[in-house]
């Protein structure tokens, strides 16, 4: 079968579950990467005695990546949830 024998809603059905997918993706990559960040976050936060604010998790940790503002409230979260 050729991509020219399927119908436009089996073409935007296949497009629906390939984006689903991509965003199923994306979600478990963050995740996986927010744990990672909040582990290395609370190691460094013990050794330099220092806390959680958006301007240290930017300026002193020195998270950098384009979804800052995501990820300090992402680790923030799991901070509060572990009870620190």
């Amino acid at each position: 079968m050729q991509i020219d024998d399927l119908s436009e809603e089996e073409i935007a059905l296949i497009d629906t579950r390939r984006k689903a997918e991509a965003a199923t993706k994306a979600a478990t990559d963050f995740h996986r990467k927010a744990l990672f960040v909040a582990h290395e976050f609370e190691e460094w936060s013990v050794r330099t005695d220092e806390g959680l604010t958006f301007s240290t998790f930017i300026n002193t940790f020195g998270y950098q990546d384009k979804d800052g503002w995501e990820m300090y409230e992402t680790v923030n979260e799991l901070t509060r949830l572990h009870g620190h």
